[in-house]
């Protein structure tokens, strides 16, 4: 308790935060709390011996109607620091349910303080089969509970509600034949009426016990892989993420990249200016999401988008017609402009001077989409008119890294 205590925020007790407020009294005391763990785990002081933990490095803070919520994601063997995000969402139920914003019938309602739920997996109605297959992090959860009549989110509010902390959850949400799934390492949700008293309150009685909260706990080298698959998912499964946040996500767990495509050295985000054109080019740069290494040492271009979560189909019009939806065909032809900058010899050279980078009928590749939205056979007769064009969806691209040899675990 005195070494949590040491962390604390000297705090107003009538003051109710604004939310940039928020955003940095969480930063900085879960970043306090880390570095305090770190240095215990340096000592040699942390139990069980037997167990291994992997660290979060971004923070999520959302603003939604009436309500603050503060979210621990990542899966990393050290520390290091949190890289913060900010997010805004109308709902809460939609933040929690994947889908609507609608009133739920749920699992659980909290009405008071310092609520809490530890390693439990939440859901409506019964849970299908395929839903293990989609995402396998699910078996790391053992007690499960379900709302055989409910719908929306399986959390909700009262009236005298304050604050909550959810830990080691995920909850598993559902409408129609759709399934999706929000793992969470740790959620604090607090009244937007929360003063920092309130909040620093959360965060002690969260960390009192003694155990340390915040990380994921694993024995098995397989659970690292699941447990950051799992996180992966969700990242792509938060509504209304921006790119932005996704491609960090990406940046700060490298193994996802390596694995899923099979390659020991890729490029993110690289800034290549223009140094030769045809006289049309108006942008200063090229800036793609990734370059990544080929076995034959050349690099294949890539852009991150995002899950479409809101769409049904990235492709449109009849069979002899298939093209895609406008988001897509913008993302195919900045990739086109992405290959068209390496075919002047002196930004080739430029590349390779700055980046080691040798780009030479590359494979261009959009990541974006999910099993809901996208069809194979319907994606591939879009593709007709392009050359070297690949779409690959997140469930793919999450089913890619955990197919990929186990030997070089994260």
């Amino acid at each position: 308790m005195d070494a949590i205590s040491r962390l604390n925020i000297v705090t107003n007790e009538v003051d109710i935060m604004q939310f940039e407020s928020f955003v940095e009294e969480s930063r900085d005391w879960w970043d306090a709390y880390f570095r305090h763990i770190k240095q215990l785990d340096k000592e040699g002081r942390l139990y069980p011996k037997d167990r291994k933990f992997l660290y979060p490095n971004i923070i999520v803070a959302t603003q939604c109607k009436g309500y603050y919520l503060v979210e621990l994601m990542g899966a990393v063997r050290s520390y290091s620091t949190l890289v913060t995000k900010r997010h805004r969402e109308d709902s809460i139920y939609r933040y929690l349910s994947q889908f609507d914003d609608g009133e739920p019938n749920p699992v659980v309602t909290f009405d008071s303080s310092n609520n809490a739920l530890r390693f439990l997996c939440l859901s409506q109605k019964g849970m299908r089969d395929s839903a293990l297959a989609r995402f396998p992090h699910l078996e790391l959860y053992q007690t499960k509970v379900r709302n055989v009549d409910g719908h929306g989110s399986v959390l909700a509010f009262g009236d005298k509600f304050r604050s909550c902390a959810i830990e080691n959850c995920v909850l598993v949400n559902t409408r129609d034949q759709l399934v999706r799934c929000k793992g969470i390492l740790w959620l604090g949700i607090l009244r937007n009426s929360v003063t920092r008293s309130e909040l620093v309150d959360l965060f002690v009685k969260v960390t009192e016990s003694g155990e340390i909260k915040g990380v994921h706990p694993t024995t098995r080298q397989r659970d690292a892989r699941l447990t950051l698959a799992g996180q992966l998912q969700s990242m792509y499964l938060f509504p209304n993420l921006r790119e932005t946040t996704l491609g960090e996500f990406f940046k700060l767990h490298p193994d996802v990249i390596k694995l899923a495509f099979k390659t020991d050295c890729f490029k993110y985000e690289p800034y290549l200016e223009w140094i030769e054109h045809d006289g049309t080019v108006t942008d200063e740069a090229i800036n793609p999401d990734l370059l990544v290494q080929r076995p034959d040492g050349f690099f294949d271009i890539y852009d991150l988008k995002t899950a479409l979560l809101d769409i049904t189909r990235i492709t449109k019009g009849a069979r002899n017609r298939r093209r895609f939806i406008e988001y897509v065909e913008e993302g195919v032809s900045q990739l086109a402009n992405y290959r068209e900058y390496f075919r002047y010899p002196r930004n080739a050279a430029y590349a390779k001077d700055k980046y080691n980078v040798v780009v030479e009928n590359p494979k261009l590749v959009l990541v974006v989409g999910t099993f809901d939205n996208v069809d194979i056979n319907e994606v591939e007769q879009a593709c007709r008119k392009y050359k070297n064009v690949e779409i690959v969806d997140y469930d793919t691209l999450c089913q890619m890294f955990m197919g990929s040899p186990q030997d070089n675990d994260p």
